[in-house]
């Protein structure tokens, strides 16, 4: 097709051009920092939780339920990276919520009161690290309702391929070895009195 031929052709299907491109939409509003999020009730009903930036960072706080907001506390102090999530133990002692070391995808559990007071000179209560597994990376399994003093975990750090599972002691950070992973298990189905029922299996040719 000759050049003048295949011009008028193009000019027969193509619109016509803008007066100017639209304006570019903000990358704050997709990757900026919330404002208030992911709100929960404790259990009991007293406490109500969400995320809100705190020096910066993206941090939990709460309040008692029949508080106004105005009246939030920040329970967490992360300056570097932001709390993805957070969730309440069974008897609403503790707020857990997972933390790696600088984005080396390594977590831990972490457990913080909201009844507990920021000590001296601290700006919020103190954190525990729960799991305490370095170079490993923590799983949670199961949170059960009729064990709430315990979760059950799993922890890779004989074995960086699989996780062996642990009761956890949510008040002394205490672990209790239930199975050793020589089986290649890749996760547990609890019954309603938190006892292992199910487990998944990857077998040598990837199937599961």
């Amino acid at each position: 097709m000759r050049p003048l031929l295949l011009s008028l052709v193009l000019s027969l299907f193509a619109g016509p051009l803008p007066a100017q491109l639209p304006p570019l939409i903000d990358r704050e509003l997709f990757f900026g920092e919330i404002e208030i999020a992911g709100a929960q009730i404790s259990p009991d009903g007293q406490y109500i939780s969400f995320l809100k930036p705190y020096q910066g960072a993206r941090n939990i706080w709460v309040k008692k339920a029949s508080e106004p907001f105005s009246a939030a506390r920040p329970l967490t102090a992360e300056t570097k990276r932001p709390i993805p999530g957070y969730f309440w133990s069974r008897d609403s002692k503790f707020i857990l919520y997972v933390k790696d070391q600088d984005g080396d995808e390594n977590f831990n559990v972490y457990a913080v009161s909201p009844a507990e007071q920021p000590p001296a000179g601290a700006a919020v209560p103190p954190s525990r690290n729960l799991s305490n597994a370095r170079g490993a990376r923590t799983v949670i399994y199961e949170v059960p309702k009729s064990d709430p003093a315990h979760i059950y975990i799993g922890l890779n750090d004989r074995d960086p391929a699989w996780h062996d599972l642990y009761r956890l002691n949510l008040a002394t950070g205490e672990k209790t070895l239930l199975r050793r992973n020589t089986d290649r298990i890749t996760g547990w189905v609890f019954d309603h009195k938190a006892q292992p029922r199910i487990a998944t299996r990857s077998a040598d040719n990837g199937d599961t």
